[in-house]
């Protein structure tokens, strides 16, 4: 089996979605200096929370609970993870406790925020599909769910790696004294990834439909959605670009990398988007932190 393909169905891709989520709003927020400053514990505390948390949707808790809708929509995934079940559990155990004690060295709360994940991707869809739907199956709710949690994610890590003391006092404070950047960053990042799981949706649009789970490509079909999705990226641009209350560089550069990453991957409009998506955001954030390490210069 191909490197990379083990690598996607490993959740390599959405390990660095999250990351690069963090990223963003660290930017766009201007609390991104104190990050860089010691960047190596708050990037691998994401991914490692993010990369477990992925596999643990993808694997679930018992055999018994592996989704029949991946079989349909993912069916070399599928059948990855369920030759593989045992190992990738025991790899979800090994990402999620060594994110817990990369939180604790970073700030002692964010210690608990791995094993939340985890409990938030179990009530996500965690349980075999009955009469009673999970989130994940409910129009809009799944996409919100998602958004929600990565946004809430990133501004913590953000926080939590910019506050210099581990009081509870000093974090509240700091927050007080951000929440202007830090609630613009919050908006604009949960807007892109709930357009982007929605995007993701595409690739399932089959087996949703088959299953019940309700997404926005089973009500407007795939081009309708696709269009869509651009649409409101492209609209994020603008309006992040005409906040005056962000720094300009952040702002500017994240606009124009959004706007041309969207057309180049609608225009390429490949069969399976997922990957793509997923490792789109950690390209943009990539590419705005040498634009903005250029910027500053020497």
């Amino acid at each position: 089996m191909p490197l990379l393909l083990i690598a996607s169905h490993m959740a390599l891709w959405p390990g660095l979605y999250v990351l690069g989520a963090v990223v963003c709003f660290a930017q766009i927020s201007g609390l991104d200096r104190a990050i860089w400053h010691h960047w190596a514990v708050p990037a691998a505390f994401a991914f490692c929370t993010a990369t477990g948390v992925y596999i643990l949707d993808r694997v679930k808790l018992r055999d018994a609970w592996l989704d029949p809708a991946d079989a349909v929509a993912h069916p070399s995934r599928f059948a990855f993870v369920a030759r593989n079940a045992t190992p990738l559990r025991v790899l979800v155990v090994t990402l999620l406790l060594a994110a817990t004690l990369l939180g604790a060295g970073m700030f002692p709360w964010a210690a608990v925020l791995p094993p939340l994940a985890g409990a938030g991707v179990v009530i996500y869809a965690g349980f075999p599909r009955a009469s009673r739907r999970r989130p994940k199956d409910i129009l809009f709710l799944k996409n919100f769910y998602v958004a929600f949690g990565i946004t809430c994610f990133a501004g913590i890590v953000t926080l939590a790696a910019h506050t210099p003391s581990t009081s509870w006092t000093s974090l509240r404070d700091e927050a007080f004294a951000h929440r202007v950047p830090m609630g613009w960053a919050a908006g604009h990042l949960a807007m892109r990834v709930l357009v982007d799981a929605a995007l993701c949706d595409l690739d399932d649009e089959h087996a949703d439909r088959l299953f019940g789970t309700g997404t926005l490509p089973g009500q407007l079909g795939r081009q309708r959605a696709w269009n869509l999705a651009v649409a409101i990226r492209l609209l994020i641009a603008i309006a992040l670009v005409s906040t005056p209350t962000l720094a300009p560089w952040p702002r500017v550069t994240w606009a124009a990398v959004t706007v041309a990453s969207s057309l180049v991957l609608r225009l390429a409009a490949p069969q399976q988007v997922r990957d793509w998506v997923d490792a789109r955001l950690a390209i943009e954030a990539t590419a705005v932190a040498f634009i903005l390490a250029a910027a500053k210069g020497p």
